[in-house]
């Protein structure tokens, strides 16, 4: 996948160009609907697909206290667009500057920079100064700008939208069977291995200390997790999410205990994958009855 990062230096694409825009925060089923769309007309067409994304999240630009806490990491976004199949992506940097664009000049733009002969977008995305644009407006500068412009509508799973804020909810409720399902896949926090003070081992339950790199947090408590330390396989662990209360821990860490398997993981980067909640984090009158 090429990553590119200004809109002033594209290089030649090969046409047709293919293209969705979006902010894209979790990349979940909805999304990835969208994105496989993208891809197979530009491999039915020999052209090239294109994500257009925003760098950082406008709100965080224009306003910040309404801002959410992103689902993933930067990193993490790209990996999924990366192995998705996506050809092209283009996180164009969002400036207080750029939310003044007007939607018809930000329309113009893409299609002076990329010549774009499809655009797909979610039917409730909007674009452009005070969020103007949307799938109407897209379409009636079609014509005269060469492209087609179709919206997908809201995807349900189980009679739930699929929507960002609605796996934030869950994220954020201990919920992570549902979130799950909405990802259509794990939730990941990814991070490095610290040095903790060794409790877990002295209690014979040792232990990885992940730092969190995510801005979303879920809920505190025990969770059903599987750990990538970079081999073919993924290793069976428990995790738990939270301050330690029981020995008055106060900064959120990620504690994860390996069932089997990861050997020296010190210093290394990990990703934890989250499939179910277990329990809530609890406070224990002693270490001897947390090691019970």
């Amino acid at each position: 996948m090429i990553l590119l990062t200004d809109l002033d230096r594209i290089p030649p694409l090969t046409d047709p160009v293919i293209l969705t825009i979006g902010n894209f925060d979790g990349l979940h089923r909805g999304h990835k609907r969208i994105l496989r769309k993208v891809i197979s007309r530009a491999r039915e067409e020999g052209g090239t697909s294109v994500v257009v994304t925003f760098e950082p999240h406008p709100l965080k630009v224009l306003y910040p206290e309404r801002a959410p806490q992103l689902i993933q990491t930067l990193s993490q976004k790209r990996d999924i667009v990366a192995h998705l199949g996506v050809q092209v992506l283009l996180e164009i940097p969002f400036t207080k500057e750029f939310g003044q664009v007007l939607a018809e000049g930000f329309v113009r733009l893409l299609a002076e920079r990329l010549s774009p002969r499809e655009i797909y977008i979610g039917d409730d995305f909007r674009f452009g100064y005070q969020r103007a644009g949307d799938i109407t407006f897209l379409r009636s500068l079609g014509d005269e700008l060469g492209y087609t412009a179709a919206a997908f509508p809201k995807l349900k799973v189980d009679g739930v939208e699929v929507s960002s804020s609605q796996i934030r909810k869950f994220l954020l409720a201990g919920e992570m069977e549902k979130a799950v399902r909405l990802l259509g896949r794990p939730y990941i926090i990814e991070g490095v291995v610290e040095h903790g003070d060794g409790r877990g081992r002295t209690l014979g339950f040792p232990t990885a200390n992940l730092s969190i790199e995510n801005e979303l947090i879920p809920a505190h408590g025990v969770y059903v997790v599987a750990v990538d330390v970079g081999d073919p396989r993924l290793l069976p662990a428990v995790a738990n999410l939270g301050v330690r209360p029981t020995f008055g821990e106060g900064r959120v860490t990620v504690e994860v205990h390996l069932l089997e398997g990861g050997g020296e993981l010190y210093g290394r980067r990990i990703r934890c994958l989250f499939f179910r909640f277990l329990r809530p984090e609890q406070k224990f009158p002693s270490p001897e009855t947390l090691r019970e």
